[in-house]
Parts: structure tokens; C-alpha cells; sequence
């Protein structure tokens, strides 16, 4: 399958697009009291919950084994933008250029773009399957205008 450039671009926008209007980014407003606190009764302000990215992208993170061969992606950690901290390996290090989660028709999806020696622009758009608790999806080499299909299985912690 011969890909054109502007593929990529399209994607990357969708991916964009949707990561901005990522779920659990709503922002909860809070009832006005009903009386102002004596200066006695006044607490000292409590720092703000920091607001967590939903259980489900959290069971994303972990390293997954593609099916294929030893190729290792390493999802660290997610935040409510929808941006991801990840790593690849073949089995050295691929440099990671940017990763997205985001919640799509048929659950949380991943994105990863390589940009490194080879890897020019590669893509991973993955989908999370939590009955087999695994990734599967698409890669798209551009440089071999090629995409294929994939599946990442979960490394078993040490």
C-alpha cells in the first residue's frame, strides 16, 4: 500500500484533535459557603487534589512486546491533555518524538510517532483490548510507504 504524505499529516491532526478533547477534563465547580469562617475556625488552605488520568489509561502503562519480533514500547506515564511519556526499543533505544492517549469509539487508543535514524515519521496508532489486555493496530513506515498490522503483549513485571 503506497501512502502519501498528507496521510500521516491527517492522522497526527485527528490525533491531535481528539487528545484535546480528551474525557475527564471536565472542570467540577464547587458550592459557595453559606457563611464566611470566623478567623478562629479558619483552616489553613489545602492544597488541590491533583486531578488523575482515568484507571483505564492507567493500565496502559507498562512495557508491551510487539508479537512480531523484540521490538519493546514502553508506555511511563499519561496525563489529563492526553499526552504520553514513551519509549521504543529495537532493541536500542528509538527516539520518540511525541505520544497521545485518547479515548475513541471502541475505547482508549495510543499514538506514538518515532523520528529517529530509520524511523523517519514512523507511526503506531494502537488500540487497548482489556479482555486480552493487549495493544493492537496499525505501523506505518513512510520511508518503506508501507503499514502493517500489529499487536504489542504485556511484559510481565520483574
Amino acid at each position: 500500500m503506497i501512502l502519501k504524505p498528507r496521510w500521516r499529516q491527517a492522522v497526527w491532526a485527528g490525533v491531535l484533535a481528539a487528545s484535546a478533547v480528551a474525557p475527564g477534563c471536565k472542570k467540577q465547580e464547587t458550592a459557595a459557603p453559606t457563611s464566611a469562617p470566623t478567623p478562629s475556625a479558619a483552616a489553613p488552605a489545602a492544597a488541590k487534589p491533583k486531578a488523575e488520568v482515568p484507571e483505564s489509561v492507567r493500565k496502559l502503562l507498562g512495557k508491551w512486546l510487539r508479537s512480531d519480533g523484540g521490538y519493546v514500547l514502553e508506555l511511563r506515564s499519561a496525563d489529563l491533555s492526553g499526552a504520553m511519556e514513551a519509549a521504543y526499543f529495537n532493541p536500542k533505544p528509538i527516539k520518540v518524538s511525541r505520544a497521545v492517549w485518547m479515548q475513541g469509539g471502541g475505547g482508549f487508543q495510543v499514538a506514538v510517532e518515532l523520528n529517529d535514524v530509520g524511523y523517519p515519521g514512523a507511526t503506531y496508532v494502537l488500540n487497548y483490548d482489556a479482555a486480552a489486555d493487549r495493544l493492537a493496530g496499525k505501523y506505518t513506515q513512510p520511508a518503506m510507504q508501507q503499514t502493517f498490522d500489529i499487536d504489542f503483549i504485556r511484559q510481565a513485571k520483574p
